[in-house]
């Protein structure tokens, strides 16, 4: 097996110091910026002097001539831009560290801070910054590593500690040879692609937090005119896509990434520079906007609903491909089938980066009248939408969510339309999820918390009919609006629920109307995306099974 990482035990500060002198060592430009305090540094220089571990380097050797226009240099360090050697040493993991060092231990002044304050008291024997300049036996660390001014010190001591009977002068001998000797553990990655490098930059742990590939966008993105972050929340910040629920950072990346390189790979999204993010922003940003309008026709009124945020670069890249406003009739079609069949399919589950390609190569071929569908096989049964929970993070949850905007559900009482974005002027009109038999009378309807929290048992209506309803049984509640209202079995079956669910919730037959509720959608979900019924023995793995946090309180818990 080809050799891939390289454990160095031999390197000494001063080795590293001239690797960066000489343009050898760089710092990746998805790497964030210097932002270490002095004390923090003093800290570090301590450690260093009591010869405590101070972690490893990772370093990412790689070809000088292929990543020329991957560097990021800091600006007030003056160091080479072009490497002695022909290759680059990336620091992937100890930039803070080593540029720490390097700034207190060359005297350098960096964002406007002065690093040469940093001394050593030869006395304490510790590094420090000093509080009163009268202070006796502070000797700026830089001069340490300057071999003409650590002789002048040497030189002060001597008279210094004859006169005063002391031995300051080999404190500071002993200093200079404890950083000189002190071991520098570099562990160097070689002959591995950007796409390793990046898995293994995520998984370091920096300062506590782990970046994320966004962080790693953004950073290399960065200009002075150009930041990520701050667009994208400019963007979200539009009353209109405040409505939606607004637009996950990643869309961003992988559209820009898409528009630019019609490929939204890991390291295509770090290829990205802020000259090309500039040039293609306002046009990216208008196509998700067009994507957004356009995933409304598939019932998806608010960002939370999106079964897979993947649809949204796909859709606005048919908009930057065909410079149109909107999507040509012939198709309209086509495009839903995708949709469908890949929600109900949960087409995104594994390799979404390599999916997302060969879907935005159908989108370029539609928009080169290579009207071919693309189509993905459903296998999905009563059973698997029965164990569906509301409280899951779950793509068929998300599709049946689409399906039940589609009928634009009404309140049981009045038939008044329940808005499912965040456009209502008033919370009472808000929509809210509702648990259609109550959560604290599950007992009685002879299931459990799993049962009763099925999506199966959950409608769309407004915070002020859930509130009035509460914990009601729905024979009682349904019994009152009946009479009130001659019309409600209308408003019932734009929930999904049938005349039969409707007469199953009356005998307050929790079972009978799950049962009946779940077929009703299911045949809706056949006529979308043309699949036969599958043999209930056949279970489906619905992905994301992770419980999270709904935005909308679960009122009867």
């Amino acid at each position: 097996m080809e050799k891939k990482i390289d454990i160095i035990n031999n390197w000494n500060l001063k080795r590293v110091f001239d690797e960066l002198e000489n343009g050898n060592m760089k710092i990746p430009k998805f790497q964030r910026g210097y932002v270490w305090e002095r004390t923090k540094i003093v800290h570090l220089l301590n450690s260093i002097y009591k010869q405590y571990p101070i972690g490893s380097f990772f370093i990412w050797t790689a070809s000088k001539d292929e990543y020329t226009n991957f560097t990021r240099d800091i600006e007030g360090l003056n160091l080479p831009a072009t490497p002695y050697s022909n290759e680059y040493s990336f620091i992937l993991d100890g930039q803070q560290r080593i540029t720490s060092l390097y700034v207190a231990l060359k005297g350098k002044t960096l964002n406007n801070t002065d690093y040469s304050t940093i001394c050593f008291n030869v006395e304490k024997g510790v590094f420090q910054i000093p509080r009163l300049k009268t202070e006796k036996h502070n000797i700026p660390a830089y001069k340490l590593f300057d071999t003409a001014e650590y002789g002048n010190v040497l030189k002060d001591y001597v008279m210094y500690d004859l006169e005063n009977n002391t031995n300051l002068l080999q404190v500071w001998r002993d200093c200079e040879q404890i950083f000189s000797d002190y071991p520098i553990s570099i562990i160097k990655t070689m002959k591995m692609d950007l796409e390793e490098v990046v898995d293994i930059f995520e998984r370091i742990n920096q300062g506590g937090k782990r970046l994320s590939l966004f962080d790693l966008v953004h950073a290399s993105t960065w200009s002075p005119e150009f930041d990520l972050r701050e667009k994208i929340n400019k963007f979200n910040s539009e009353d209109a896509v405040k409505n939606f629920g607004g637009v996950e950072n990643e869309v961003f990346t992988q559209s820009l990434a898409l528009n630019i390189f019609d490929d939204a790979t890991n390291q295509n999204q770090l290829k990205l520079t802020s000259e090309a993010c500039i040039q293609k922003w306002n046009t990216t940003s208008d196509c998700i906007k067009k994507a957004i309008d356009y995933v409304r026709s598939f019932g998806v009124s608010f960002s939370s609903f999106l079964p897979y945020h993947s649809f949204i670069p796909v859709l606005q890249y048919y908009f930057y491909k065909s410079q149109s406003s909107s999507v040509q009739a012939k198709h309209k079609q086509l495009i839903e089938d995708w949709f469908w069949t890949a929600t109900f399919s949960q087409h995104y589950s594994s390799s979404s980066l390599s999916k997302m390609k060969e879907d935005a190569e159908w989108i370029n071929g539609l928009v080169n009248n290579i009207d071919e569908p693309r189509t993905f096989k459903v296998l999905i049964t009563l059973k698997d939408i029965t164990r569906v929970r509301m409280q899951n993070k779950s793509v068929i949850k998300n599709g049946v969510m689409c399906l039940m905007s589609l009928r634009s559900p009404k309140d049981f009482d009045n038939g008044n339309v329940v808005h499912l974005d965040r456009s209502n002027l008033s919370k009472s009109n808000s929509k809210e999820n509702h648990h259609f038999f109550p959560y604290s009378l599950r007992e009685e309807f002879g299931t459990d918390a799993n049962g009763i929290n099925s999506l199966l048992n959950f409608v769309l209506i407004t915070s002020r009919l859930n509130r009035e309803i509460s914990n009601k049984y729905p024979s009682e509640y349904l019994n009152e609006y009946a009479n009130q209202n001659p019309s409600i079995k209308e408003y019932l079956n734009s929930h999904f629920i049938s005349e039969e669910a409707y007469e199953a919730s009356l005998e307050n037959n929790f079972e009978k109307f799950i049962s009946l509720r779940g077929k009703q959608i299911l045949e809706v979900i056949q006529s979308k995306t043309q699949f036969n019924s599958v043999d209930e023995s056949y279970t489906a793995i619905i992905e994301d099974e992770e419980e999270f946090e709904d935005e909308i309180d679960l009122i009867n818990e």
